[in-house]
């Protein structure tokens, strides 16, 4: 019997009936709900011949172990995941990928932000390790608007062996920290480009950090001194992109 997993949330919902239909057991939605997008995901499920359930507000609840559910769950086939192998043969095929590594973060709502500016930005991969939280918590795929579902991911046993292997591949690695010197702004990010994000108490693992090619920083002018997790994923990744696209 094949694995499953929730996902709850407009955003969510739709953006997997959208994308990846297939991958949809069941809709369960809350019984005389009047929300007219609802019933818009209702309708086009219907069409496509994907279960769908009216339920009451503390069955959705028990499902996914919140009340802030929008009124919409979906049961989703499990996503089949790369690992380091499969990982590094899809990589080998794109030209200049870019790799999000997420290095020992274990906040749901981070990770989940983290993966809607990976699938904004066009992230090739997200790579994490398997020691961490569960890619099957629907609050990832909530935050994230479904995009967790949507990005490929790599699920490794040991980072830093594959910062090797992607540095063999002739990948350039950049971590995050808030303690480096060199400007993010700084460096070139045409070529293949792995960035490394760290966790949201302890940054980036020393291990991971010996790793890098170079640790970089986003400047604070203010009185705070670093930023949120996923806000620093994004700022670093869309420098990424505007350097990408001005050539």
């Amino acid at each position: 019997m094949s694995k499953e997993s929730f996902i709850y949330g407009i955003n969510a919902v739709t953006e997997a009936l959208e994308h990846q239909s297939e991958r949809i057991v069941k809709i369960f939605f809350l019984e005389n709900y009047k929300n007219n997008r609802v019933r818009s995901i209702i309708r086009q499920s219907n069409k496509k011949n994907i279960l769908s359930e009216e339920v009451t507000k503390e069955f959705l609840q028990n499902l996914v172990s919140t009340s802030k559910n929008q009124g919409i769950v979906a049961t989703l086939k499990e996503k089949n995941h790369f690992d380091s192998k499969t990982a590094l043969h899809y990589l080998e095929n794109v030209e200049s990928p870019l790799v999000l590594i997420l290095d020992d973060l274990d906040d749901p709502r981070n990770i989940g932000a983290c993966y809607r500016t990976a699938n904004a930005v066009g992230v090739d991969m997200v790579v994490i390790s398997k020691n961490r939280i569960s890619l099957n918590s629907p609050v990832i795929s909530k935050v994230s608007s479904g995009a967790s579902e949507l990005t490929n991911t790599a699920i490794v046993s040991n980072i830093a062996q594959f910062i090797d292997k992607l540095k063999q591949k002739g990948f350039w690695i950049y971590g995050s920290s808030d303690t480096a010197k060199k400007d993010y702004r700084e460096v070139d990010y045409q070529d293949s480009t792995a960035i490394v994000i760290g966790s949201e108490g302890k940054g980036m693992r020393e291990l991971t950090a010996k790793k890098c090619d170079h640790v970089i920083t986003i400047p604070m002018n203010g009185k705070v001194e670093s930023l949120n997790v996923s806000v620093a994923c994004g700022v670093v990744l869309y420098e990424v992109l505007r350097q990408r696209d001005s050539f």
